[in-house]
């Protein structure tokens, strides 16, 4: 894992805070590079920003079935899972209800991504928020979420635990307190799932097969092979037809050079191809479905089957004011850094930082929260151990954008493919 910002290795008990404009590629090898949470302010950030309240969703946002968490305990993550009308639900918000919180709402999925960036709420919300963030620059989204919620009491929390993407989340309403450890820590937190590695960008994964990007590599390779075979095919029918635009020879070479690409990803890659193929075939004869891919297929298994991999088994502890981080002998609960977020805040935190939330309503009984999933950069060091800039091109190929252009017209967003990115 690279050596990237941790707090105790700064000697830092707080995070920093900016309240002026910072400029992406700024932003970029400032923070999202050196893998640094920080604190932004939403004027610089959303800007034109409406004062969303449940009064204004009430009006805006369609009536459409949501998934509730009703608590059972002092920590969200396990509770029943409800069903209600989205009306139905900020009419109790009104009234002070604080059994339900609406948390992710989880979007239509194939076995390695999902289909979309929204789901039924925040597919209208990005229509009074930004759909795109200027400061994250050439970073590829991965979803949009919203948090709503009431609650005054300070036991309340989520579990302790770790997002696969770079977040940027923005309060709205009410009061967030933030607990966070740096991913230098994933192997003392105890994390449910058996870790299988810590990317150098601090992503934590629990399978083989996950690029630092968070992309699944199978399917990298299945998007490598329909490339060639499509330049093959294309180049044949050229070929045969009667009046060819170019010379049969200049068909026939282009057809060999790109056979020769297809063999030496054969060659480069050839264990992630057999891996491929045969999940492949599993796949096209209906043996290996989603569900079975997702959970049975663990190196061993979790320590509980309540809660999903990147949830920690251990909370974090209040600390007393003598209580030392940075000493060996301090209790692993206790080397957090707290975090308050008040309205208007925005916390920057890069993938695997871990975190346990608590969240505060405000004067008109709730709190509420939006944020930004994106697919964490990949992170290249130079001989000299330094990281690279790679602001204009933070992905080593095409294959996010590429994967990313059919998502992004289903919000209004039209994207051209970006030649100057490696090809996949």
């Amino acid at each position: 894992m690279l050596k990237k910002f941790c707090f105790h290795d700064e000697k830092t008990c707080e995070i920093d805070r900016i309240h002026e404009n910072i400029t992406a590629e700024k932003f970029y090898v400032d923070y999202i590079l050196k893998r640094k949470p920080c604190i932004l302010k939403s004027e610089y950030v959303i800007k034109n920003k409406l004062n969303i309240d449940l009064n204004f969703m009430k009006e805006k946002i369609e009536n459409v079935n949501v998934h509730l968490e009703k608590r059972i305990s002092n920590s969200f993550g396990t509770g029943e899972k409800k069903k209600m009308k989205f009306h139905k639900f900020l009419s109790l918000l009104e009234k002070g209800n604080k059994k339900y919180y609406l948390n992710t709402q989880y979007v239509k999925e194939n076995a390695y991504h999902p289909k979309d960036f929204c789901n039924s709420i925040t597919r209208q919300m990005i229509n009074y928020l930004p759909k795109e963030l200027e400061i994250m620059g050439n970073l590829e989204i991965y979803q949009y979420n919203i948090w709503l919620g009431n609650n005054k009491s300070t036991k309340l929390k989520t579990y302790l635990h770790h997002d696969y993407h770079d977040n940027i989340y923005v309060l709205l309403k009410g009061k967030k307190t933030f607990r966070i450890y740096s991913p230098n820590f994933a192997y003392r937190l105890k994390t449910n799932g058996k870790i299988f590695k810590v990317h150098k960008n601090g992503l934590i994964t629990y399978w083989p097969f996950i690029r630092s990007d968070g992309s699944h590599i199978l399917d990298v390779y299945k998007k490598q092979m329909n490339n060639i075979y499509n330049e093959i095919n294309i180049m044949n029918e050229v070929l045969n037809k009667k009046d060819p635009l170019v010379d049969n020879q200049t068909i026939k070479d282009s057809i060999n050079k790109a056979e020769e690409k297809y063999i030496q990803k054969l060659t480069e890659k050839k264990i992630y191809i057999y891996i491929y193929i045969f999940l492949y075939n599993l796949l096209e004869e209906n043996i290996l479905n989603y569900k079975l891919k997702k959970h049975d297929f663990h190196r061993q298994p979790n320590a509980r089957q309540d809660i999903p991999n990147h949830f920690c088994l251990i909370h974090t502890r209040k600390r007393k004011e003598d209580d030392n981080i940075f000493d060996k002998n301090t209790n692993i609960r206790k080397k957090y850094i707290e975090v308050n977020l008040n309205e208007g805040d925005i916390l920057y935190l890069p993938c695997g930082w871990f975190h346990e939330v608590k969240s505060f309503s405000s004067e008109e009984q709730y709190h509420l929260a939006f944020n930004y999933w994106y697919y964490p950069p990949y992170i290249k060091t130079n001989k000299s151990a330094n990281v690279e800039n790679k602001f204009d091109n933070p992905y080593v190929d095409k294959y996010l954008s590429e994967r990313n252009i059919k998502l992004y017209k289903k919000i209004g967003i039209y994207k051209q493919k970006n030649s100057n990115l490696t090809e996949i």
